[in-house]
């Protein structure tokens, strides 16, 4: 059972990663050229470091590759011992000055960076690290950290060459001490290059600067493990608004204090990609916090980004309230940046198991994550950080779930400063439980404002009326006093509100409109803000928000029986509605009960067809091996069975999940019409009939009763057309399920 335990803890790997180009990807530099570039200095001396096998790194990529909590592996750390005393060689200039050069070559290496244990430049000093693809600095005394300790990034090939210039006034001052080669063994250049390599559904996080685009500054990407794997993360704003430079990650990532992070990589265009700039980087920063198990990590950057940069400070909310709606920024498979939007609700969980250090997305609803996006920022629907990305086995064309570390949990669970955020984002002890972003370069603009979010508007009402809230938000310099909020239902005439209060830059007022009483069927919501200050907007692109939705005030119901196993905690399910292909129910976050438990829920639908999700996140079930778990849906209003399922249906191979299709009132006679997988005639009949199937791949067929007794099973089926008798069974509603791969489609059957 330990073993099993454990297991359940290794995960599919939203592995981190960080794309670079051919440019110079280099900390803050101060221009020029090494001094060999226009001088002939000779040869310098090489120090070759000795022969990887790499063959054992590969076959553990293989499986650590695919676990979610370990930052993604590019290349193997050699530790060496080489500094301006023991190695190199010193050439002296006609006028005192002196150059040190080393020529460092990791054999078949793909790329090469360094870490140094002891860096210091006196004034007017210079040092270089190039090759003939790259020049990396000039570096200079703005570049000695406290703790001595610097990192310069990735070289493209196999070696190389370090050179440092010391003039007359400050010989014998320097230090440069280097204490470990990282062997770039994975090829991130050509056969793992990341632009344009992530997942077709994701989406150039340009297309949303408009709403996004000051949290798509904070994102930002590091190095980690001794700068031979990558991470992702954001900086975030603290209470006293100083720009202290922290960035959030997630504690698997374990940053360390020479680590390298890299701001605004990102496609310059929305409809097609096109690659990024890579030059933006600062090397070094300092521990601050982390913690499990909601799995973060804060550091404090060794230096103030540069205003050249442009980065902005996220907001955060330490409530622990369930969040609306959700968006992650990213960098999916060393891609350029990214971004995800989830519309649903999102679900209090713990990390694949109960809990309350977490929150779950279901599913995305536009994007995804994928290996790149370990760490990186959760956003509400109010543009705050409400978590960092622990893992999960979101991808491409699954509706698999992810799981953030949730902030609120992070915030002082723990009572230790380095255990916790508050100490360090609410240094003044403000008892903030919300903050606003921070935008070092100040707003562009003097009137502008901008429509965040709508929330509280279902995509089903259960019910005859709404009451919408929306988020707002002052995007410019001047203090927002004066705003019109006008909103308006199904055309049918605009309703005004005039908004005053004191919002400063950045600021953000989330405001309760009034309830509107709606009849039944579709719906559209629309808002829009103007006369921000009592003038027009000078960026309205973001003032206008509209919502679709349906509505029922005489809704149909339904209720659902769930048998758990003994891990309760690994099931969970959702309902989606068919034709709008929304999220309309879900649920999660069971117990693990020896025995199992039974779990009751009411469902509020109405007249339509959907589908029934049920998950397993270890892939094997809820019956048989632990417990005998099953569930059954069924309509309040006629007591008929919807969906029924009591096997071990799941393949920890092949999925983990089933999934099943249903209809509500009178969409339920067209429930035989809803999937083409298979046909039934007679329907109804007196017992005997036959299944006529479109692919007739390897199957399993089973048939209940509709107190979901097994009344018929015939396994390993692959004939296209099978006739059955069952003229042996009493009269009534039967289900017959059909179990291909990770996928049972089931049809209702009569016999009378």
């Amino acid at each position: 059972m330990t073993l099993r335990l454990r297991s359940i803890q290794k995960k599919i790997l939203l592995i981190t990663t960080i794309l670079f180009s051919l440019s110079s990807f280099a900390q803050i530099s101060h221009g020029g050229n090494p001094l060999s570039f226009n001088k002939n200095l000779g040869m310098a001396p090489v120090h070759t470091t000795p022969p990887l096998n790499i063959l054992p790194y590969v076959n553990e990529d293989k499986v650590t590759d695919q676990d979610k909590d370990i930052a993604w592996r590019f290349g193997i750390e050699q530790f060496v011992n080489l500094n301006l005393s023991n190695s190199g060689l010193w050439t002296k200039l006609s006028n005192g000055d002196k150059v040190w050069r080393l020529e460092i070559k990791s054999p078949n290496a793909k790329t090469v960076n360094l870490n140094y244990s002891n860096f210091k430049l006196p004034v007017g000093a210079t040092f270089f690290v190039h090759n003939k693809n790259q020049v990396l600095g000039s570096f200079t005394h703005f570049n000695n950290k406290v703790n001595s300790e610097f990192s310069t990034s990735l070289l493209i090939g196999d070696n190389a060459i370090l050179e440092y210039y010391e003039p007359l006034s400050a010989q014998g001052q320097g230090i440069i001490e280097i204490s470990s080669i990282v062997h770039g063994y994975r090829d991130l250049f050509n056969h793992l290059k990341g632009f344009d390599d992530s997942g077709t559904c994701n989406i150039n996080a340009i297309c949303d600067t408009t709403d996004w685009g000051n949290e798509i500054r904070s994102s930002v990407m590091l190095l980690t493990s001794g700068n031979s794997r990558f991470c992702s993360g954001a900086l975030v704003n603290n209470t006293s608004n100083d720009g202290t430079p922290f960035v959030l990650t997630a504690n698997h990532c374990g940053p360390s204090i020479n680590n390298i992070f890299m701001f605004n990589y990102q496609s310059p265009t929305c409809a097609t990609n096109t690659d990024g700039f890579t030059s933006q980087t600062i090397s070094g920063c300092t521990i601050r916090a982390s913690g499990s198990p909601s799995d973060f990590f804060l550091v404090e950057l060794s230096t103030l980004p540069p205003p050249s940069y442009n980065v902005f400070y996220s907001g955060w909310s330490n409530v622990n309230t369930v969040p609306t709606s959700a968006t992650g920024i990213h960098h999916p498979r060393l891609d350029v940046k990214k971004i995800s939007h989830d519309t649903d609700p999102l679900i209090e969980s713990g990390y694949y198991s109960t809990g309350n250090d977490h929150w779950e997305v279901l599913d995305w609803n536009s994007g995804t994550t994928q290996g790149g996006s370990s760490g990186s920022p959760l956003f509400d629907q109010n543009h705050r950080i409400v978590g960092q990305l622990h893992g999960g086995a979101a991808a491409c064309g699954n509706d698999a779930q992810d799981y953030y570390g949730k902030f609120s949990y992070s915030w002082d669970t723990a009572p230790a400063s380095n255990s916790q955020l508050k100490f360090w984002l609410d240094p003044t002890n403000t008892g903030d439980s919300v903050l606003d972003g921070f935008d070092p370069n100040g707003p562009n603009l003097t009137n502008d404002v901008g429509l965040l979010n709508v929330s509280r508007i279902e995509n089903f009402i259960c019910g005859d009326s709404i009451s919408p809230i929306i988020s707002i938000r002052n995007n410019g310099t001047a203090n927002l006093s004066i705003l019109a909020i006008n909103y308006e239902l199904d055309g049918g005439g605009l309703n005004t509100i005039n908004w005053t209060g004191n919002l400063p830059s950045y600021g953000i007022d989330i405001i309760n409109l009034p309830t509107s009483y709606i009849p039944n069927g579709l719906h559209t919501f629309t808002v829009s803000l103007t006369n921000p200050n009592a003038t027009a907007d000078e960026s309205p692109l973001n003032n206008d928000a509209s919502i679709n939705f349906n509505s029922n005030e005489s809704p149909l119901f339904a209720s659902l029986t769930l048998n758990t196993d003994d891990y309760g905690s690994e099931t969970s399910w959702y309902i989606k509605d068919n034709l709008t292909g929304k999220t309309i129910a879900t649920r999660n976050g069971y117990s693990n009960v020896s025995g199992g438990e039974t779990i009751n829920e009411n469902l509020c639908l109405y007249n339509r067809c959907f589908t029934f999700v049920l998950k397993d996140a270890y892939g094997d079930g809820y019956c048989c091996a632990y417990g005998n778990g099953s569930m059954y849906l069924l309509e309040d209003a006629t007591g008929d069975t919807l969906v029924v399922e009591n096997t071990n249906s799941f393949n920890a191979a092949n999925g983990d999940s089933l999934t099943f299709t249903f209809c509500m009132g009178a969409a339920n006679g067209l429930s035989e019409l809803t999937s083409d997988d298979f046909k039934l005639y007679p329907n109804p009949t007196s017992g005997i009939f036959t299944i006529i199937r479109n692919q007739p791949t390897l199957a399993n067929i089973v048939i209940y009763d509709i107190l979901g007794k097994k009344v018929f099973t015939k396994d390993n089926e692959t004939s296209k057309e099978i006739q059955l008798d069952l003229t042996d069974v009493n009269k009534g509603i039967y289900f017959i399920s059909i179990i291909s791969d990770n996928e049972t489609v089931v049809k209702r059957l009569v016999i009378n």
